[in-house]
């Protein structure tokens, strides 16, 4: 839902109740409405001009407390992936705190041609016996997923500078 008139491009433009329900939300609630860095359209209706309908339609909204706290909040919209949405993403910058990023899976790892046999032969390659087998378990986990670390640097290399190398082509076409 848009909440002012600047918020969409093509068709009727004009607010209805809803738009005035939002603004009246987000101030009864302290809240700041985030703009994004990189425009400002986050929904279109795929048609070509004059038929085109742009829309701010997803947005992050923050309590005014988030600012006390510190840091620098960013949004961003990210690029087309076929949905009549661009995504959204928020980041938060904050300071003299720096956290290791956690592991995730990539499922994109599943399409290598060996890593089935990876992941088979690195958890038998630790046999360990000590304690428990909840922390037998644990460790092996522990040991795979470094393990699964090292494998995906040699193999793909820094997928996330790969990653914003690509956005910023993606960016210039």
């Amino acid at each position: 839902m848009i909440a002012t008139i600047e918020e969409k491009r093509g068709g009727r433009c004009r607010i209805n109740m809803d738009g005035s329900v939002l603004r009246d939300f987000i101030q009864n609630n302290w809240m700041i409405d985030l703009p994004t860095n990189n425009g400002l359209f986050t929904w279109n209706n795929k048609r070509a001009e004059p038929m085109q309908v742009a829309s701010r339609l997803d947005r992050f909204l923050i309590s005014d407390n988030a600012v006390h706290i510190g840091g620098e909040f960013i949004a961003s919209i990210l690029p087309y992936l076929g949905s009549d949405h661009w995504p959204i993403v928020l980041n938060w910058n904050r300071p003299g705190k720096s956290t290791k990023r956690p592991f995730r899976f990539e499922a994109f790892w599943l399409t290598h041609p060996e890593f089935h046999e990876f992941i088979r032969t690195t958890w038998q390659n630790l046999n360990s016996s000590e304690g428990t087998k909840m922390a037998q378990f644990q460790k092996k986990l522990k040991y795979l997923k470094e393990e699964i670390k090292r494998w995906n640097k040699f193999t793909f290399g820094n997928i996330f500078k790969s990653k914003e190398h690509l956005t910023q082509e993606m960016n210039e076409i």
